[in-house]
């Protein structure tokens, strides 16, 4: 396994790892921190698409966690 393989592997860990947390503020930051891995380990591996999907969800975690960190209630669906 190549390090850039495991970088992948460790953002993928952290997504899914977030999926198990109760609070919100945890969540978004496992998930921020895994999509963060991920757009680096897109970028490495020169896919252009997964890179700027991965940066979007990067931007609206970022987002989402600021917000929750200044308790501003999000509209959840």
């Amino acid at each position: 396994m190549d390090p850039v393989q495991a970088l992948g592997i460790v953002g993928m860990l952290l997504v899914f790892a977030s999926f198990i947390v109760k609070k919100w503020t945890w969540l978004y930051g496992f998930n921020m921190s895994g999509a963060i891995l991920l757009t680096v380990y897109a970028y490495l591996r020169g896919d252009p698409v997964f890179t700027v999907v991965e940066a979007g969800i990067v931007a609206f975690l970022a987002y989402r966690l600021y917000r929750e960190l200044r308790s501003e209630p999000v509209k959840r669906c």
